[in-house]
């Protein structure tokens, strides 16, 4: 998490761990953020229908 947090900007992972959690709502930033972290679209990483 702390990786992934550096990488998109943030100070600390906490903001992450509550989105996880189901405890805190990702915005649309946050997310297309992620999304270009893991070379993914938007769509695939909302939808987790990625083929591993």
């Amino acid at each position: 998490m702390r990786e992934l947090a550096n990488a998109i900007g943030y100070t600390a992972y906490s903001h992450i761990s509550l989105i996880e959690k189901g405890k805190r709502e990702p915005s649309l930033k946050f997310v297309r953020k992620v999304a270009d972290f893991f070379g993914v679209t938007v769509d695939q990483l909302v939808r987790d229908e990625q083929d591993v």
